[in-house]
C-alpha cells in the first residue's frame, strides 16, 4: 500500500492545503476522487479499509470495480447525467468489497471545477450504512404499510409474505395499475402486469433481493389494467417480523420524470447537432464570399447568390428546430387534457390540409371511425409527425402515404401510417421501442422522439414494423375506447 505523501501526489492538488489533506486521510469516510473521466487518482485510507483495496490497486481503475450488479443502468445514467451537469449526487448505492462482500452505502459525490467552471475531477464520499439500515428497518415495520401511501396517486406499497406468498397492495398500488379496490393479485399476476420485455429483470431483481437480503431499485414499464404503458419505479426490501421474511416494497409512477428526462437530453443532442452544421454553414459559406472578393470589393452574382441561399436556409432549419420544440413543450404541458374524440374526421381533416402543402402525394385514410379518449391536439401533432416524415423519405417524386385506422381484437384502437419509403433502420426502432436516450439519424432526429412522447403521455404506445414490399409502417395505439360516437365531440379546431 502506498504511503500518504504518494497517495497526496497521485491527486494533482494545489499546493498549501496540507490541512485539507490531513483531514481527508484521517477522515472515517471512504473518499476517493477520480478525473473527469471516471479514473480513480486517490483514496484516502478508509477506502482502503472499508473496501478492502489497497490505492495501488484502486488508482487507475475506474469505481466499477465496487460494481455489485445490484443496480439497473438507469441507476449509473441519473448519476452521470447529475454530476456531469454541475450537480451533486445524493443516494444510496450497493457494493461489493474486494473479498466479494457487498455493503449499504450512502454516497455523495460532487464536480470539482477550475478557475473556469471547467469540471476537472469528481470527488466521492461513501458511508458504510449497513448495519445502520438494520436498525431503521426495525423502526419502519412499527408503520403502517396503508398510511405511507394512501395521500399519493404516484405512490403505492406493496408487502409479499413468503411464507403464504400472500400479496398485499395498498390503495396506490392499485391505483397505478388501474385496477378495482379490492383486487388482490398473485405473484405471478403482479408480474405479468410488467412489460413482457422487462418482467424478466423484475423477476431477477426480487430473487437476488431474497438471495443477497438487500434492497433493489429499479426502473421498468408497467401495462396497467386498460393497457395503457407506464414508467414507474419499484423498490424492494427484505425484513424479518415475527420470525417470518416478508418482502416490502413500494413502486412509483415515474412516466412524466422518465419523459422529461429523455426530451432534454434527446432535444439538448438534436440542438447541439443542428446548431453545430448550421453554423459550420453559415461561417463557411460567409467565409468563402470574403475570399472570393475582388480588388473593387465586389462578388461574383452567381457565387454570391449560391452562398447567401445557404446562408438563409441553414438559419431557417435553426429556426425551425427551436420553433417545433416550443411548440411541442406547450402542448406537452397541457398532453393530459383529454376528451373523446372521433378519429374519422380528425384524420379526414389532417389529409384535406395535405392536398395543399403537398400536391405530389396522395393521402389515403382507411377503415373504421373508432372514439377514443385522448388529447386531440397530441394525436394531430403525431400524426402530421409521421405523414411529414413518409413524405419526405419518400424512395420517389410522388409518395403515397396510407392511414389505416382500425380496433384491435382487445379493443385498443390502432392508428397506423405506412409508407412506401426505405424503411427505418432496425437499430433506430429499438431507441424508440425501448426509450433509450440515444440520438435518432432518421428523419430530423426529432419527429419520431415527438410521437413516441406524446403517445407515451396519452398512455399510448408506439410501434414500428415492415411494409410490404417496402417502407415501414408506425402504429399508434390507444388503450379501449369506452365512449360510442354520439358522446363525442367532433369539432375540429
Amino acid at each position: 500500500m502506498a504511503d500518504a505523501d504518494t497517495r497526496t501526489t497521485a491527486t494533482s492538488q494545489p499546493p498549501n492545503q496540507a490541512w485539507f489533506e490531513r483531514a481527508v486521510e484521517a477522515a472515517g469516510h471512504a473518499i476517493f476522487i477520480t478525473d473527469a473521466d471516471g479514473r480513480i487518482v486517490y483514496v484516502n485510507p478508509a477506502f482502503e479499509s472499508i473496501t478492502g483495496y489497497d490505492a495501488a490497486d484502486a488508482i487507475g481503475r475506474t469505481p466499477n470495480l465496487l460494481n455489485a450488479d445490484h443496480h439497473d443502468q438507469s441507476y449509473f445514467c441519473r448519476l452521470w447525467t447529475t454530476i456531469r451537469a454541475g450537480e451533486v449526487w445524493r443516494e444510496e448505492i450497493v457494493n461489493r468489497r474486494a473479498d466479494g462482500e457487498r455493503y449499504v452505502a450512502e454516497q455523495t459525490i460532487a464536480p470539482i471545477t477550475d478557475e473556469d467552471g471547467t469540471i476537472t475531477h469528481f470527488v466521492s464520499i461513501q458511508t458504510d450504512v449497513t448495519e445502520r439500515q438494520e436498525h431503521e428497518l426495525a423502526l419502519e415495520r412499527s408503520r403502517d404499510l396503508l398510511a405511507r401511501t394512501e395521500e399519493a396517486a404516484d405512490v403505492g406499497g406493496w408487502e409479499l409474505a413468503l411464507d403464504t406468498e400472500t400479496l398485499r397492495w395498498t390503495p396506490g398500488t392499485r391505483r397505478i395499475h388501474g385496477v378495482e379496490p379490492a383486487y388482490e393479485p398473485s405473484i405471478e399476476e403482479a408480474i405479468e402486469f410488467y412489460h413482457p420485455t422487462d418482467r424478466r429483470t423484475v423477476r431477477t431483481f426480487v430473487e437476488r433481493a431474497l438471495e443477497w437480503e438487500l434492497p433493489y431499485d429499479v426502473e421498468a414499464r408497467l401495462v396497467t389494467a386498460d393497457g395503457s404503458t407506464r414508467f414507474v419505479r419499484t423498490t424492494g426490501q427484505p425484513v424479518v417480523v415475527d420470525g417470518a421474511t416478508l418482502l416490502r416494497g413500494t413502486i412509483q409512477d415515474v412516466t412524466e420524470q422518465t419523459a422529461r428526462r429523455q426530451q432534454l437530453m434527446v432535444f439538448n443532442r438534436v440542438l447541439r447537432h443542428n446548431l453545430r452544421n448550421g453554423l459550420n454553414v453559415v461561417a463557411g459559406r460567409a467565409d468563402g464570399l470574403l475570399t472570393t472578393l475582388d480588388a473593387d470589393g465586389d462578388l461574383p452574382a452567381d457565387l454570391a447568390r449560391t452562398d447567401l441561399d445557404a446562408i438563409v436556409s441553414a438559419a431557417e432549419e435553426l429556426l425551425d428546430v427551436a420553433e417545433r420544440a416550443r411548440r411541442f413543450d406547450n402542448l406537452y404541458r397541457r398532453i393530459r387534457d383529454s376528451q373523446p374524440v372521433e378519429i374519422r374526421p380528425l384524420l379526414d381533416a389532417i389529409v384535406a390540409e395535405y392536398r395543399d402543402a403537398a400536391p405530389r402525394a396522395t393521402i389515403r385514410v382507411e377503415d373504421a371511425a373508432p372514439v377514443v379518449l385522448v388529447n386531440r391536439r397530441g394525436v394531430r401533432v403525431a400524426v402530421e409527425e409521421l405523414v411529414d416524415n413518409a413524405i419526405e423519405h419518400s424512395s420517389d417524386g410522388a409518395p403515397t402515404v396510407t392511414v389505416r385506422v382500425r380496433e384491435r381484437a382487445d379493443g385498443s384502437l390502432e392508428i397506423a401510417v405506412a409508407d412506401r419509403g426505405n424503411g427505418i433502420p432496425e437499430m433506430e426502432r429499438e431507441v424508440i421501442a425501448e426509450g433509450e436516450e440515444r440520438p435518432l439519424k432518421h428523419g430530423s432526429g426529432l419527429g419520431l422522439w415527438l410521437v413516441k412522447w406524446l403517445v407515451t403521455a396519452m398512455g399510448g404506445t408506439v410501434e414500428i414494423t415492415d411494409n410490404e414490399p417496402s417502407g415501414a409502417v408506425v402504429s399508434l395505439v390507444f388503450p379501449a375506447a369506452r365512449w360510442i360516437p354520439g358522446d363525442a365531440d367532433t369539432s375540429e379546431r
